[in-house]
């Protein structure tokens, strides 16, 4: 059965409009149609749900739908759009079969929207649009020996997908390098040969780690990752990421920013060889003796906090920054650290000793102090008798309040090349300076 309209026009001008329920059989003479029932008078939605019926639609009274069971969609369709606008999906051809592709699809969109160890990924993705927005079947099991074999085919294909990420993101060469070091500690042994014991940025010196070398725009855009063995020193590992840089993104001209424990002499000079610019931060004691060396209406001139002050010393430039933020920081942890010191002095002060070695107390409080960072704000004795006198160096702790706020950049680029401005700008981007 089907429903057919019919148009009919009268004498008066007006079109009519019929709908009739027919039917259709054979006859020996062919097949006919005969009408049923006419509907024309109901209402609008009605003949509407008599059309679909017939067209073999199946409904529901509204009461009577139940929602059984949905899926978690929201951020993977943010994902999964970005994902196919930006065409990724080009990186991993030939890698892999098309189910280890899927699972390398989701461990990027896992650890976008919900981190965990890969044990966890088919716990977090239950209730999720994960395994159909990676074109994996929906009762994907996600086992984790499974996605380890999938992030195994990705060996040897690194370099080509820094590339090809560098091309698209970058279709203008990069004019300012960010380069910075952390590290990453391992509660067992961690990879052969690379995880070491070394300096600790986690205060885990008693762990095996590794060395992540990070570059990056100003944005905080990844040009290029390294991972390195976490007894390097951090001076040895510049050299090594210019020459990557150069050789793999073909960046020949460029201002690199980094922090001072890479600012050795011999990176400064290999830099200056390759003619590329450098804006590095240096240390605390380097700024105290760059201003003793100023005269007085220069020293008095960083009074003001919110000016820039630039210094030219035996050829080399130097910029004199900072900000209330970093004054206050700077105040606040001198503080923090001088009162857990003196709670310390105070604690082995009190402490009840059968038998007195004075020089065995001075050397526990000496290390006690250089633990909280604070040996420089106190002067210390033990008398023979075992009792431990301090005092805090007013003298001290006031000519250093005096450079709260302060920090030391030097570049090896002229004003024209890189105004104070801008040499200022790229120093506050890599230590996470606040813009206001």
């Amino acid at each position: 059965m089907f429903v057919q309209a019919t148009t009919s026009s009268r004498q008066n001008g007006k079109t009519y409009v019929s709908y009739l329920v027919r039917e259709s059989f054979r006859t020996p003479k062919g097949p006919r149609s005969r009408t049923i029932c006419n509907i024309t008078d109901l209402p609008t939605h009605t003949r509407e749900l008599i059309i679909a019926s017939l067209n073999g639609h199946n409904f529901l009274p509204a009461e009577q739908v139940q929602l059984h069971e949905a899926l978690d969609y929201g951020g993977l369709a943010v994902l999964n759009d970005a994902w196919l606008r930006f065409r990724l999906a080009e990186l991993f051809t030939g890698i892999g079969s098309p189910r280890q592709r899927g699972l390398l699809q989701a461990v990027i969109y896992s650890r976008l929207l919900f981190p965990c160890a890969k044990l966890s990924v088919a716990q977090k993705a239950q209730g999720t649009w994960l395994a159909q927005a990676c074109n994996l079947k929906a009762d994907e099991s996600f086992d984790e020996d499974d996605i380890y074999l999938a992030m195994d085919q990705l060996n040897g294909h690194w370099v080509h997908f820094e590339k090809q990420l560098y091309q698209r993101a970058f279709p203008q060469a990069v004019r300012l390098v960010l380069y910075d070091l952390t590290s990453v500690y391992f509660e067992g042994e961690g990879p052969e040969h690379l995880a070491q014991y070394g300096h600790s940025r986690d205060h885990r010196g008693d762990r095996p780690q590794i060395l992540l070398a990070v570059a990056t725009d100003t944005e905080g855009l990844p040009l290029h990752v390294s991972v390195l063995r976490g007894n390097r020193n951090d001076t040895q590992t510049l050299q090594g990421l210019l020459h990557t840089l150069r050789r793999r993104f073909g960046i020949q001209e460029a201002t690199f920013v980094f922090d001072g424990g890479m600012s050795s002499q011999i990176n400064l000079e290999a830099m200056d060889a390759a003619q590329l610019g450098y804006v590095t931060r240096l240390s605390a004691a380097t700024l105290h003796s760059l201003v003793e060396e100023l005269g007085l209406e220069k020293q008095l001139e960083l009074g003001d906090r919110q000016k820039l002050m630039e210094i030219t010393q035996e050829g080399k430039r130097y910029v004199i920054a900072g900000g209330p933020w970093r004054q206050q920081r700077d105040r606040e942890r001198r503080q923090s650290r001088i009162n857990k010191a003196e709670t310390e002095l105070k604690r082995l002060a009190a402490v009840k000793r059968k038998k007195v070695d004075a020089q065995k107390l001075a050397s526990q409080v000496g290390r006690s102090l250089q633990r909280l960072k604070a040996h420089k704000y106190f002067s210390y004795s033990v008398d023979a008798q075992g009792k431990l006198q301090w005092e805090r160096k007013g003298e001290l702790i006031a000519q250093e309040a005096q450079q709260d706020g302060w920090y030391l950049l030097h570049t090896n680029q002229t004003v024209q090349q890189c105004p104070n401005e801008a040499t200022w700008k790229s120093g506050r981007s890599f230590i996470g300076a606040p813009t206001g």
